[in-house]
């Protein structure tokens, strides 16, 4: 009798990892550096002088607005001398939200990021990381480089571990098309 409760314990835990198996892998989408520029109301290079991250009672979720010294702007039409980013994720209290594809920030980090204008918020310098964490790149050595993870399509199109000249001189070097 043990050996067919053990036998049957097997097979369902057989059955379960086929199941789990045969789930999807689901990742995030290539964007090329051109869709990134065509999408983004600004890039702006700058180093992150702080992140406060808050319950957000609304949204049901944790929410982190990090405050950027911006230190040159590649492109747009941007004048302020900081900027602030807000995404999804973070720590208050004991409680942690840290979600795979979306961007987030530490202090002191040097940092390239395709900005949004955030909706409702145009006059606040307060803007998302479009194309989540495709849209920002950590500067360390004269090198840009994305924390990558599971990429669907051609991650080819991506510009990943690129000197920062060449990746400033292609970004604008992109020509926006008209909205018409």
């Amino acid at each position: 009798m043990k050996l067919k409760g053990f036998f049957a314990y097997c097979m369902a835990a057989v059955i379960v990892a086929m199941m789990l198996g045969a789930a999807p892998v689901s990742g995030t989408v290539a964007v090329s550096t051109d869709d990134l520029v065509m999408a983004s109301d600004v890039i702006l290079r700058g180093v992150v002088e702080q992140t406060q991250s808050v319950w957000d009672q609304k949204a049901g979720t944790i929410i982190t607005r990090a405050h950027l010294k911006v230190t040159q702007v590649i492109r747009g039409n941007f004048t302020a001398k900081t900027v602030a980013l807000e995404y999804e994720g973070g720590t208050v209290g004991d409680l942690t939200l840290q979600l795979r594809d979306v961007v987030s920030v530490v202090k002191g980090e040097d940092v390239i990021v395709f900005l949004k204008t955030k909706a409702g918020k145009v006059n606040e310098n307060v803007f998302l990381v479009h194309g989540e964490k495709q849209g920002k790149y950590t500067v360390k050595d004269g090198i840009a480089t994305k924390e990558m993870d599971y990429i669907e399509g051609d991650p080819a199109v991506i510009d990943n571990n690129i000197p920062i000249s060449t990746l400033i001189k292609k970004i604008r070097g992109v020509k926006k098309h008209d909205k018409t």
